[in-house]
């Protein structure tokens, strides 16, 4: 293949007409731009896609051979080329041909190309981007945040560095996209590769212990939706494959339900989707306990649809390719038979794990001194003593020795003692207040109990549909301390010994192991 360079400049004659090749000044170092041409051989236009490549804006003649050598060599391979495409209409038309991406990933993808990658990004050509590009873009939304890139004209809206799990989650979009440009071989590497990103603290997961969540599951007894909350606590369910349960996979004779299909909620938009890994569509294996719920469930559930008759529809969502996909005996629905939404789920949790220990909340802030507080609905007897809840943290306690209702479910609390300190709208009164959970929550809290109580992980792993044990092992390795601790008494307990030295101290404990040796 024949490289053909030529140096052409934008002035223009008399006419109006540009000189190109025909103006005087080209002689002249710094006048004028080089470009090059190669003509694609017939047998290899199909896959690179055009019959001759042309490229200009080089600031010398070596400069422009050097890049048309590289073209040169791409076209021998039978790579497409993308000429001037710049990254922003890259990321466009690679985020549509993600046909495989749930919900949840393509609006995250699609925020951070939206409001961070194109403008920072989107000029650039895809051939020039560089990691020197990615650095300094890291470095603005370290500094700036998106103040730069969102903000319109006149706006007073101050620079926010954003948290560095934005950040890397902007970036993994990135990486993503260009990993699948050399995939597609529009370009030679992924100038992704080796940048640094800031330091980001992995939020240990701290869920509820087992005797929590026993109360939790209490205080849903009563609830329609209870066995709902078991099946997620007790056998660390997703809300989406709870809400896609059906009365097919449910097997009372051998105490199974089988995982097929969850219920996806992203931006107010539903769907019912597959498992959110192969490893998610599986045999869930009940306890007698949890089995029982559901079948009590399933007959009042029973009871629901002949009271509505005909009318009773479990709705239609679309699949992941945008099908219509009517739902069918579904175990958990709304009392007209309709889908659950996940959302509703998680909101319905936490009314329900508020109320636990709860005696009721202050609906007007009560300052020191006063001897009564004006409270709302009460979950319990409010006569006794009491802990005071700020944002579910302790911070004083009283002692009720009478109450007085006032109008609608409200009421006025006397207290044995004048109020040491103020109050605001929204305390609460209670003991033993659960902590704030999201709905994902309950299936951290089932990782955590089987961790606790010795089962293998790998089992864990399967139980939770995980994609890997490696996964489970990095989400809950600070949960795996105790087993650790045990792991290792177990394997000093198992080596024969006839000589075994004692601690000095006895048992010992941190304060043992951090003092200082008897008689120093």
């Amino acid at each position: 293949m024949q490289i053909q360079t030529a140096k052409r400049c934008g002035c223009r004659g008399p006419d109006g007409k540009q000189l190109g090749k025909r103006c005087p000044k080209l002689k002249e170092r710094n006048h004028g731009k080089w470009s090059y041409r190669i003509e694609v051989p017939t047998d290899l236009r199909d896959l690179v896609g055009r019959g001759e490549i042309r490229e200009s804006g080089y600031h010398s003649e070596k400069e422009a051979r050097e890049n048309a050598e590289k073209d040169v060599v791409g076209i021998r391979a039978g790579r497409k080329h993308v000429g001037q495409l710049t990254v922003g209409e890259y990321l466009d038309t690679w985020l549509t041909g993600k046909r495989r991406l749930r919900p949840t990933t393509r609006n995250g993808y699609e925020s951070n190309i939206l409001l961070y990658l194109i403008p920072m990004l989107g000029n650039l050509p895809l051939r020039g981007l560089g990691k020197s590009h990615i650095d300094t873009m890291i470095n603005r939304l370290e500094a700036e945040g998106s103040a730069l890139v969102t903000a319109g004209k006149g706006s007073t809206r101050k620079p926010r560095p954003l948290a560095p799990k934005t950040i890397h989650e902007i970036f993994a979009t990135l990486r993503v996209a260009l990993n699948d440009a050399v995939t597609q071989r529009k370009i030679d590497w992924n100038p992704a590769l080796g940048v640094e990103l800031p330091e980001q603290d992995a939020v240990e997961v701290e869920p509820w212990e087992a005797e929590e969540v026993g109360r939790f599951l209490d205080e849903a007894s009563g609830d329609r939706l209870s066995a709902m909350y078991e099946l997620i606590a007790l056998h660390g369910l997703r809300r989406g494959e709870a809400c896609g349960a059906t009365r097919q996979g449910l097997d009372g004779q051998r105490s199974v339900l089988t995982i097929t299909q969850q219920i996806t909620e992203s931006h107010g938009q539903m769907g019912v989707w597959s498992p959110k890994t192969k490893s998610g569509r599986r045999k869930v294996d009940l306890d007698q306990m949890t089995l029982g719920s559901l079948l009590a469930h399933v007959l009042e559930q029973d009871a629901e649809k002949e009271a509505v008759g005909p009318a009773w529809d479990n709705g239609t969502l679309p699949n992941q390719r945008g099908e219509p996909v009517h739902l069918t005996e579904l175990i958990f629905t709304q009392l007209d038979g309709r889908h659950l939404s996940p959302a509703y789920v998680s909101a319905h949790m936490q009314v329900i794990a508020k109320r636990v220990g709860l005696c009721s909340h202050l609906v007007r802030p009560a300052s020191r001194g006063t001897t009564a507080l004006i409270v709302g609905k009460r979950y319990r007897a409010p006569e006794g003593t009491w802990t005071l809840y700020r944002e579910r943290k302790p911070i004083g306690a009283v002692t009720v020795i009478g109450c007085t209702r006032r109008r609608g479910a409200g009421a006025v609390l006397h207290l044995a003692e004048p109020l040491p300190f103020d109050l605001e709208s929204g305390d609460e009164l209670g003991e033993n207040l659960l902590s704030r959970q999201r709905l994902h929550g309950l299936r951290h809290s089932n990782a955590s109990i089987q961790l606790a109580e010795g089962i293998d992980i790998t089992l864990v792993s399967k139980r939770l549909g995980h994609s890997s044990p490696a996964i489970t092992g990095r989400l809950y390795a600070h949960l795996l301390r105790s087993t650790g601790q045990l792991a290792a008494e177990k394997v000093a307990n198992a080596v024969p010994r006839r000589v075994v030295r004692r601690h000095p101290y006895g048992h010992i404990t941190a304060t043992t192991i951090n003092s200082p040796e008897p008689g120093r």
